[in-house]
């Protein structure tokens, strides 16, 4: 079997099988089992600062299929707020296209939500939960299965009760928001920081994980197909597979938040300090008006596009590795395993949702829009996973 394989396929197994190093887990430092959700799973917990019991985990659902009836509807509007349907996954209805929200529409997966200066939009999130849209937002009902809605621009506020059955859950470009119960304020600004304020004990953040290492040597799920199609016979490729695949996907660390906790990511997840514009606040308007202005506040464009596209290549190639590794060999795993690339796929494509959305509309102002075409492909990408059965 040896004289079989060439020179130039022995060297390129010699570079795939040489795993990334990854964080260990943090779990397993101190010696307890990791607590799951239903939307994300665990792969590392960072402990909370307070030491309040976690909530219970969520029921695991199935690893990708969507749910077919609409998940968002306006219940309340003032000001001006513009709705596009003419992306709507689900088919061109009879109400497609654009024109202005109103009470009791269903916003549907792919509908973008454009809300005016000045203007709200409430939007009851199904089961129990309610997501308020403040002026100048940009959001859209998410196309992948984990969220409900992906804010991309702006500043929003979330409510679930208490004895809701399911978390809310909104991705922005730094990472997923996590709502069970209580309530929390997240704001996206205009080069994709995101700002999230906890008013309950209910509220965790999914930063975004660092980027892999520049000289990380790995084999492209395209490369791994290309070895398996040359020697179909060859046991070891599929070991070759799984371990590169999984080097591939980034290990992600959840954060519980406290009441009353302030926390700004840049748009990479990485932790930074809260604007003091928005912690000198006194009250709730005077609040909500000084985070409206921080969103909205233009930032340099042209950095900001290449900080997204760095991140968005690095979600792009999660999204790869999640996708071969569930079609490929997804079988063979258990339902432990199923769902740990399920919810990394749903992460990546959360995040790769709301930085391609933000890198797109900076594109508008100009600059060199080049660095872009690595998010290029998200919706080719988000309907590859939709495609996935649930396995």
């Amino acid at each position: 079997m040896r004289s079989a394989l060439t020179p130039g396929l022995l060297m390129l197994l010699a570079l795939g099988c040489t795993p990334r190093n990854t964080p260990r887990d943090s779990a397993v430092r101190h010696g307890s089992a990791a607590p799951t959700d239903g939307g994300s799973m665990v792969v590392r917990v960072d402990p909370s600062p307070a030491p309040d019991p976690a909530p219970a985990p969520d029921p695991a659902p199935a690893p990708v299929a969507l749910p077919a009836v609409a998940r968002l509807t306006v219940v309340q509007l003032s000001g001006g707020a513009t709705l596009d349907s003419s992306l709507r996954l689900a088919g061109r209805d009879a109400d497609a296209g654009v024109g202005a929200a109103t009470v009791g529409r269903s916003i549907a997966p792919g509908d973008a939500l454009l809300v005016g200066p000045g203007g709200e939009v409430s939007l009851g999130a199904q089961p129990g939960g309610r997501i308020t849209l403040l002026g100048k937002s940009v959001a859209e009902a998410a196309g992948h299965d984990g969220a409900v809605l992906v804010l991309s621009l702006g500043a929003a506020t979330i409510e679930v009760p208490a004895l809701t059955a399911d978390a809310v859950r909104v991705d922005t470009p730094a990472g997923r928001v996590i709502v069970r119960a209580g309530a929390c304020t997240v704001a996206v600004a205009d080069d994709g920081s995101t700002f999230v304020a906890a008013a309950g004990d209910g509220v965790t953040v999914w930063p975004s994980p660092p980027a892999p290492p520049a000289r990380a040597t790995r084999l492209t799920p395209a490369q791994v197909a290309a070895l398996r199609r040359q020697t179909p016979e060859h046991p070891v490729l599929l070991d070759v597979e799984i371990r590169e695949l999984d080097a591939v996907l980034r290990p992600v660390a959840s954060r519980a938040l406290r009441p009353g906790e302030r926390v700004l990511f840049s748009p990479l997840g990485v932790p930074a300090a809260a604007p003091r514009t928005l912690a000198a606040a006194r009250d709730e308007a005077a609040g909500r008006a000084a985070l409206q202005r921080w969103a909205a506040a233009p930032r340099p464009n042209v950095v900001a596009i290449g900080v997204l596209s760095r991140a968005g290549a690095a979600d792009v190639a999660d999204v790869n590795a999640a996708i071969t590794r569930l079609r490929s060999s997804g079988s063979a795993l258990d339902a432990e395993g199923r769902g740990r690339v399920a919810a990394q796929l749903s992460l990546a494509l959360g995040r790769l949702a709301a930085r391609s959305r933000r890198g797109r509309d900076l594109a508008v102002r100009g600059g060199d829009v080049t660095a872009l075409v690595q998010m290029a492909r998200f919706e080719s990408l988000r309907d590859e996973a939709r495609a996935l059965p649930a396995l």
